[in-house]
């Protein structure tokens, strides 16, 4: 995690912007998550913890890791939205339920293998992406 920290130090001094104790704290809190989460459920988890991080710091540091590369909005929900750590992740759908929101990962390599054959023939080279699909989860569909 260190090296990612180091990183992160770099990619924030090379914007001309501050390199604070909060933004690192931030970045270490999202780096410890396993699951996507929003401003509020980060906020809440580092209260847990005794932060005296605001919202507003949250609010403007996310930018910078989605421009880091270190996170990606994946889906907006309720109005907001939903962010994951994108470090040595493998492209993966997004299945979300538009009733009770309920959102579910599914891993296939072939998405992998079909996302690169499309940057190699399109020429385009690809930073990020996330693939969402809406529809009812078997809970919901029972009703």
């Amino acid at each position: 995690m260190e090296h990612l920290i180091e990183k992160f130090r770099q990619f924030i001094k090379q914007k001309g912007l501050k390199y604070t104790p909060e933004r690192e704290e931030i970045l270490r809190e999202i780096l410890s998550l396993e699951d996507h989460f929003d401003v509020e459920s980060l906020y809440l988890q580092l209260k847990k913890k005794n932060s005296k991080i605001s919202k507003a710091s949250i609010y403007r540091t996310l930018p910078l890791l989605v421009e880091g590369g270190y996170i990606q909005e994946v889906y907006k929900q309720g109005g907001h939205s939903h962010y994951e750590v994108t470090l040595n992740k493998q492209p993966h759908l997004h299945f979300i339920c538009i009733q009770c929101g309920e959102v579910k990962e599914a891993l296939d390599h072939r998405l992998n293998n079909l996302i690169e054959e499309f940057e190699r023939q399109s020429k385009y080279r690809f930073l990020t992406y996330h693939l969402e699909i809406f529809g009812l989860c078997p809970n919901c569909r029972e009703v």
